[in-house]
């Protein structure tokens, strides 16, 4: 697995320094944000289809537990709107139903999308849509949480309502556990794990490129050694790429065999390069 993620993380690198060395095309800065929802757009897609239907399955049931917290508070909201000392909380609990609305009109907004086969993939925004507001919707009942205790003499009174909201909070905490790598519910898990793959994944060959990147003029001066009348333009983008990564490690990656930059840089050139890609690569590898 360890050999595959390197082999990937090569494989992508080299694909980027191909795209931003291209004549004429943009600067590797201004490509990096479409280079990765090109290379991820597969992962990220099936990562956004499985993210939205965990969120479905947890808001299973919410309806219903929603619609129940609304008939108390609605029954409850006249009395403490008519209390001088009750204001905070019939504050609070006004804000805590106007997020539990946004909430649920995001999971239905998401469900639709689901629904609807023309739209495809599920959009980033539509699943950030519900995790952020189901983030908003647990400040607010903890502030309610705050508020209620500061009034004691109301607890008889808001029993049946403070029931409600638990059970709520509950389903928000699964909620917030598809995207919390900090979370310890493990309903989720792989969810969280797949997440933090692609993100490392695009953070170590994004370091990689950098470096490579930033010796540039001492990579080309090596190859320049063994190249006869090297100048970079004369050598094929794809095997320059190669090469340019492949003397990279070999001089600068001390954690890294030889023999293993070797052979890997001639099994990318077999992937990626001409018929002659595979004999060239070898030869200035060797040679280096």
């Amino acid at each position: 697995m360890a050999i595959l993620k390197r082999r990937n993380i090569r494989e992508a690198a080299i694909q980027f320094l191909y795209l931003a060395d291209l004549e004429n095309g943009p600067e590797a800065a201004e490509m990096e944000q479409a280079f990765w929802q090109m290379i991820q757009e597969s992962s990220l897609n099936k990562l956004n289809l499985a993210k939205s239907k965990a969120i479905l399955h947890v808001a299973q049931g919410r309806d219903s537990r929603t619609l129940k917290f609304e008939q108390l508070a609605s029954a409850i909201q006249p009395e403490l709107k008519a209390s001088p000392e009750a204001q905070t909380l019939y504050a609070s609990l006004k804000q805590l139903l106007a997020q539990e609305n946004k909430l649920s009109e995001q999971i239905d907004t998401l469900q639709s999308i689901i629904q609807n086969k023309s739209t495809n993939p599920i959009p980033d925004h539509a699943i950030q849509d519900v995790i952020e507001a189901n983030q908003d919707l647990m400040l607010a009942r903890s502030t309610w949480s705050v508020k209620s205790s500061d009034h004691s003499d109301w607890n008889v009174k808001l029993e049946a309502l403070n029931a409600t909201i638990a059970h709520l909070t509950r389903s928000s905490q699964r909620l917030a556990s598809i995207e919390d790598p900090e979370s310890t519910i493990v309903d989720f898990a792989h969810l969280r794990a797949s997440s933090a793959e692609l993100s490392t994944f695009r953070r170590e060959t994004q370091e990689l490129v950098s470096q490579i990147l930033e010796h540039k003029e001492k990579i080309d001066a090596d190859l320049a050694r063994v190249i006869e009348n090297y100048a970079p333009e004369r050598v094929d983008p794809v095997d320059r790429a190669i090469l340019r990564l492949a003397s990279y490690e070999l001089q600068m990656s001390d954690d890294i065999p030889r023999a293993v930059t070797i052979n890997e840089a001639i099994e990318i050139a077999k992937k990626f390069g001409t018929s002659d890609s595979p004999r060239f690569i070898n030869g200035i590898l060797d040679a280096l």
